[in-house]
């Protein structure tokens, strides 16, 4: 399994009309293997979210197009930014090192 977090971050006036375009479910749906497995909002200047996926190995690709194809949705409302990263758990990370 592979781990993805997306961030976001968009301005609050544009909230209330991205709030309408989420809830409509217009936005593209993530491919049935990504799961995300957390969610977290912070509001600071910008609201910023935190998206956490796992996506099997073998359909990474696949499934980072998803999530993009999903993100990009709402790059319509201007201010709304989205980053897209593969993540490694400190486990891993130490044994690539190690070799």
């Amino acid at each position: 399994m592979v781990y993805v977090m997306s961030k976001v971050k968009y301005p609050p006036h544009i909230v209330e009309d991205m709030l309408k375009f989420y809830l409509s479910g217009k936005a593209p749906k993530y491919p049935d293997f990504v799961k995300r497995t957390h969610q977290w909002i912070i509001s600071d200047y910008y609201i910023k979210t935190y998206n956490i996926y796992e996506i099997p190995e073998d359909k990474l690709y696949a499934g980072m197009k998803g999530i993009a194809k999903r993100l990009s949705a709402f790059t319509k409302f201007e201010g709304y930014f989205y980053k897209i990263i593969t993540l490694m758990e400190g486990s891993e990370a130490i044994k690539l090192m190690q070799e």
